[in-house]
Parts: structure tokens; sequence; C-alpha cells
């Protein structure tokens, strides 16, 4: 987050311009950590001044647990994180501490914390949480309308043409877990997928997905479904695993702040390990 100070004012008061949802106290712990500095100088007191056309940058909050969390975004309101692969979102009937969810809960000292949406064990990228129950509603809210803007980045099997379409299905769920389209709209909830194909190469094609709706493992299903299972996975029909995780990453969120109303838009690179099967590096992503 990179602001340019037109008039002079304290570092304090620059940061609140910045982010108005935020408290004193969590922009002082901004500072603190290191968070912030002007003109690229590290600074640490709230009350140092800021001349017009200095450049005051906050960056991304710390990694923690480990590495295996990187915090992009953190205000009293949300926090927003990028997730790696292999971790569940929330918990489940087996599994209660190693998530996301029961993370956050910690690292914040017990916290409330609520997820407003999931992204399945095998997929790494982008996600929300909120602090408080009003957050929740307000983003669960812009799930249901379909507000919230999602990017996904997938490579598959086999050669697809370039260019662009939609997949769009009812879709089910079987006593095994397993999601299908069907045909009976009155059993199946409507899944639209709008994808582009941006490259194919060496029996693979990198997809960029940008899903209207949200039904579970929705993106996995109509890539398979379309005979271009997500190289990975398994479960839907794909033959081959060369990275050992499923290749679908969730790129890019965009949604409104539930308290200052303001559109927000966060992003996470795909993995580095996605160039060793398909070499994405010659396009604008």
């Amino acid at each position: 987050m990179k602001h340019i100070a037109e008039r002079s004012a304290t570092l304090l008061e620059i940061l609140h311009e910045m982010a108005p949802e935020s408290s004193k106290n969590t922009l002082r712990s901004w500072l603190q950590s290191g968070r912030v500095t002007v003109d690229h100088q590290r600074a640490e007191r709230a009350n140092i001044e800021v001349l017009p056309g200095q450049e005051v940058l906050v960056g991304p909050k710390v990694t923690f647990l480990k590495g295996s969390l990187r915090i992009l975004h953190d205000d009293d309101q949300i926090v927003v994180l990028e997730k790696p692969e292999g971790l569940l979102s929330v918990a489940t009937e087996k599994e209660t501490r190693a998530t996301v969810h029961a993370m956050l809960k910690r690292q914040f000292h017990n916290r409330r914390v609520y997820p407003v949406h999931r992204l399945d064990r095998e997929t790494s990228g982008v996600m929300l949480f909120v602090y408080n129950e009003k957050a929740r509603d307000d983003l669960k809210s812009q799930f249901e309308q379909q507000t919230v803007d999602k990017t996904y980045f997938a490579i598959v099997e086999k050669e697809m043409p370039l260019g662009k379409g939609t997949w769009e299905s009812y879709m089910e769920e079987d006593d095994f877990f397993f999601v299908k389209s069907t045909n009976d709209s009155t059993t199946g909830k409507r899944a639209v997928t709008h994808y582009e194909v941006l490259k194919a190469e060496r029996n693979r094609s990198l997809l960029r997905l940008k899903p209207q709706t949200g039904r579970k493992n929705q993106l996995r299903v109509h890539c398979s479904e379309a005979g271009h299972p997500i190289i990975g996975d398994k479960k839907y029909g794909s033959h081959s695993n060369p990275l050992k995780r499923l290749c679908l990453h969730a790129q890019k969120i965009t949604f409104t702040h539930p308290l200052t109303r303001r559109r927000m838009t966060f992003s996470a690179q795909l993995p580095e390990v996605f160039s060793k099967i398909l070499d994405f590096k010659d396009l604008a992503i």
C-alpha cells in the first residue's frame, strides 16, 4: 500500500488517510513491526512529520506460522491471506487444529475469526476472513449477490484452443462427496464458470478461471467434464501429477470492504513450481 503525501502531516495522520478502517492501535503496531517506510527509510515514530511529495509505503505483514501463511492485509474488520496447498480452510470432523481458521485464532490469541468462503485443501491462494459477525454477514451477502470477483489459474490436461468461453451446469453432490453436473435443476445448484485459455503446449493448457457462482469443487468439475481435468486432480479424472499437488491457484479476489465500502483487490503470484510444467513467464498475469 503506497501513498504520496499531498500536505504536511504526522505519519499517523497519513496512515489513517491510507487505512481509515484501522484503529490507531493497529496503525501503531504497523510502525512497531517495521512495516512502514518513508522515502524508503524505516519509520517507527507516529509523530514524525511527513512532507508533501514524500512516499509512505506500508509493506505486508511478516509471514508467520513457519512460513505457511502469508498475511496480505489485516485491519480491525478483515484479514486477507495466502493459503498454501495442502492446508484445510476450516475444521472437519477429522481435523480441527491444522486449519487456516484455527491458526488465525491461535495467532490472534483466540480472537473471534469468521470464515466467509473456503478453498479446497488442495488449492492454494488468496483467502478472506473477518473479525465480527456484521462483517461476516456483509461479505456473505456479497458472495451471494455475486459482487465478489475471484480469479483462479489452473493447468489442465491436453491442449485447448486459445480463447474464451463459459461453462454452465447444475451441480449436485452424491453420498460419497463426489460432485457432478446433472440435468435436474430441482436437485442441482446452478454453476457458472468463465474461462480463458492463455497458453497450450506439451499436452497441457493454462486457464484463467472466473467463477460466477461458488459451488463446491465447481472449477474442478467443470474442467473435468470439459475433458480437461486439472493436473493432479485424481478425484476428478487427472492421469498425471508431476508436481505432487493440484495445479489450481486462487490468484485474485476483489470485494467491498464491509466498513469503509471501498473496493479492494488482493492477489498472490502463481506458484513458481507451476513453471516447471508450463512456462507462463511470457504472459501478462
